[in-house]
């Protein structure tokens, strides 16, 4: 892997962890502030938001993934009329498809509300409210999204993990302020317009700052041809986006529709740190598209296999870990955080911290592979877990119940990642079966030891507390870390590239 390339990964993905840092302790604060001011059926209506957005992202058609790996090879060459043509075709598109997406959403809006998620009559109104304020800033984040885009395909994220830190940071205080004087989830939704609008500003001014020869003039740069070359990339993008929505929202929808609110507010409350958990690790990984895009656009196409294959390794170093430790302290910190009464979500965070860290550890080679310009093999491992996933959904959670909908998740996505891998093996040559049988084992092995010694402590007195949660996730850092980092497991280039931004001695 060439040494440039690697350094801007570590940078990136740096930037990614200090971000999330940062951001998560207000998740952990406002979560229960929420629930406190609205109560469980409205919180569920407040998750639900998030899931009718997620859907509203089938109208970007997978144009953003396209986008930003267009731009990262486009900037490699130095060709600014063509980062023209490509900005402004894709927000033409962008204007275009969202429009006529916005609009049917609204329409269909009521017979979603009232017959697919069956909301209580009592609470219809505002859920009819705040789905539509919703979509409609969807709409507005997806259209002004190109700026976002020239960020991350320049692959500056110190700047687009800034404008998220102090987009979260806004967000926290217009929850706070908005609760407290009594506005509820019409505050909430009014809170998510004014960080759109921040959001959108400050995009813009540092896409303009990062590439100032940038013009967003349609009838001038629009073209045709890019429009199928986006398309040719973005379709496959999409249907990959199609079935990710069947495995990691249709959740929330049956629970609403089968089993009620509550029973979403339940799910959302472990969801929303099993979503912080995968999301920051995977935002580790998120420089790989534009990197990959890079070595290709320089024929270099013989180093992708030693991307992966380091990926691979670094992503097991930090999956593992991480999510043997949210399984072992879920029910401590469920309690800790929220009090007695939430048993079922500290059960659902560990199952669904199982899921995800199969689903994590596909992640490199999903993004790799869409960085070179083959994101077809991704589409099809999603194919097979999207469609799985809503068939064991609809039978489990009439059956099962409740948690039939995590045990759904779960098979669906091991069966699919192991078909992935299988397919990675055959596309990118080079790769060898022994890369999983030297990544895999020594985490583990570093992962299970001290999680039983949390395990024994927890049965002999109850772990309970913020200080004592944060010394023993310290403690379990500390016996992770010499276990893996000590030896031979990192070979003489991954030491020399962190030593280059991480505090770590090595011998």
């Amino acid at each position: 892997m060439r040494r440039d390339v690697g350094s801007r990964i570590v940078k990136n993905s740096a930037f990614n962890f200090l971000r999330t840092i940062l951001t998560v302790p207000l998740m952990l604060v406002i979560t229960p502030y929420i629930i406190s001011h609205l109560g469980r059926e409205e919180f569920g209506v407040w998750a639900l938001v998030g899931v009718i957005s997620s859907y509203a992202q089938l109208s970007d058609f997978g144009i953003t993934e396209s986008l930003i790996k267009f731009i990262a090879e486009y900037e490699a060459h130095g060709d600014d009329d063509r980062l023209n043509r490509l900005i402004n075709t894709a927000f033409t598109l962008y204007l275009f498809l969202g429009m006529i997406s916005c609009g049917l959403l609204l329409l269909l809006l009521p017979y979603v509300v009232s017959d697919i998620l069956n909301i209580p009559p009592l609470l219809r109104d505002k859920a009819l409210l705040v789905f539509s304020g919703g979509i409609i800033l969807f709409f507005i984040n997806m259209l002004m999204g190109v700026f976002g885009s020239v960020i991350i395909g320049f692959q500056r994220m110190g700047y687009s993990n800034l404008i998220s830190l102090l987009s979260t940071l806004l967000m926290t205080a217009g929850v706070f302020i908005f609760l407290y004087n009594g506005f509820g989830l019409t505050g909430l939704i009014c809170n998510n317009a004014i960080v759109t609008s921040f959001v959108v500003v400050a995009n813009g001014i540092v896409a303009w700052r990062l590439f100032p020869p940038l013009r967003i003039n349609p009838f001038r740069y629009f073209s045709r041809g890019v429009v199928r070359q986006i398309f040719g990339f973005s379709w496959k993008v999409q249907l990959t986006n199609m079935t990710q929505l069947m495995i990691f929202q249709i959740d929330r929808i049956l629970l609403s529709h089968f089993l009620g609110l509550q029973a979403v507010a339940h799910y959302e409350v472990a969801n929303r740190i099993a979503s912080q958990a995968r999301g920051f690790i995977a935002s580790l990984f998120s420089p790989m598209t534009p990197a990959a895009s890079v070595l290709q656009a320089g024929n270099e196409e013989e180093r992708v296999a030693g991307l992966y294959r380091r990926s691979f390794r670094y992503m097991a170093i930090i999956a593992i870990p991480v999510s043997t430790l949210i399984i072992m302290l879920a029910h401590p910190f469920i309690v800790t955080w929220l009090g007695a009464g939430y048993d079922t979500s500290a059960y659902t965070l560990q199952l669904l911290m199982l899921a995800y860290l199969a689903s994590l550890l596909t992640g490199p080679g999903s993004m790799i592979l869409s960085g070179i310009n083959k994101p077809q093999l991704g589409m099809k491992s999603s194919i097979l877990a999207g469609f799985l996933n809503v068939a064991l959904c609809l039978v489990l959670v009439r059956t099962v119940g409740y948690y039939g909908i995590v045990i759904g998740i779960f098979v669906s996505i091991v069966v699919s990642g192991l078909y992935f891998i299988r397919l990675v093996h055959g596309e990118i040559g080079g790769l060898e079966w022994r890369l999983y049988r030297q990544c895999l084992p020594r985490p583990m092995i570093a992962s299970i030891c001290p999680a039983l010694a949390i395990l024994g402590i927890n049965l002999i007195h109850p772990i309970r507390g913020y200080p004592t949660l944060v010394l023993i996730a310290g403690c379990y850092c500390l016996a992770v870390y010499f276990m893996v980092f000590k030896g031979n497991y990192l070979d003489e280039f991954d030491r020399s590239l962190l030593t280059r931004f991480l505090p770590v001695k090595w011998r």
